[in-house]
């Protein structure tokens, strides 16, 4: 009877360390979807901007390159369905590594928020300003969800900034997320008060630039800590 307990005992931590490993990597692939996000639009962007000719992107924002009526539309459009879809899976992925807590519930939230909102953006397309064509309902539809998604990862990197603040492991990132965040909200006040039109397309790019730049950070951090947490410890 013993011999049967410890074997059974056994089995079921076997299995709880394998259930454990395939969690952990399931995490990492989810965080690695952060990164490839990153790399995946400036991609579709440069593609995007080859295929447009006439587009500038230091007068006009991302979304003209998938506006209507644009030829070539729908790389631009199958990029932010794409993106979209791989930021919600760093979402979650995120969320189950901080430990679900509170401030990590409502940064996955926030992210799937943002996430959602880039994915309608491939799906209603942005008028294309040059054809004079304005105030359709498909347009306008794209500009909310352009906003949404602006203003949830905008909230969602000041979220992180304080979970950062209260997590040991993340301490030293508060300084680099907080500057981000208020350099972006610089960016986003400029770019809904519309002061410099000319150069809408360079301060949304400078907000897109640096936001990705900071999910990258984010990633990477989260992949090394995840790694190192799974090492043997030495006795």
């Amino acid at each position: 009877m013993i011999g049967i307990g410890t074997f059974l005992v056994r089995k079921g931590h076997a299995s709880f360390l394998k259930s454990a490993v395939t969690n952990e990597r399931a995490i990492q692939w989810l965080l690695f979807c952060g990164i490839a996000a990153s790399l995946l639009l400036t991609i579709f962007v440069t593609a995007a901007v080859l295929l447009t000719p006439g587009y500038s992107p230091l007068s006009e924002p991302i979304s003209q390159l998938g506006a209507q009526g644009r030829p070539h539309a729908e790389v631009m459009n199958a990029g932010f369905i794409i993106i979209g879809l791989l930021i919600s899976g760093f979402a979650y992925g995120l969320y189950c590594y901080l430990g679900r807590t509170v401030l990590a519930k409502v940064v996955w939230l926030l992210l799937a928020v943002g996430s959602i909102g880039t994915i309608l953006l491939g799906i209603f397309q942005d008028e294309w300003k040059t054809l004079g064509v304005m105030g359709t309902l498909e347009g306008n539809l794209h500009a909310v969800f352009a906003q949404v998604a602006f203003i949830a990862f905008l909230t969602c990197i000041a979220i992180f900034t304080r979970l950062a603040h209260r997590k040991p492991s993340w301490y030293d990132f508060t300084h680099v997320s907080l500057a981000v965040f208020l350099t972006n909200l610089v960016l986003l006040s400029l770019l809904v008060a519309q002061v410099s039109w000319a150069g809408q397309g360079a301060l949304e790019l400078s907000f897109v630039g640096l936001s990705l730049v900071w999910l990258v950070a984010v990633s990477l951090r989260s992949l090394r800590l995840l790694a190192h947490a799974s090492l043997p410890q030495s006795p």
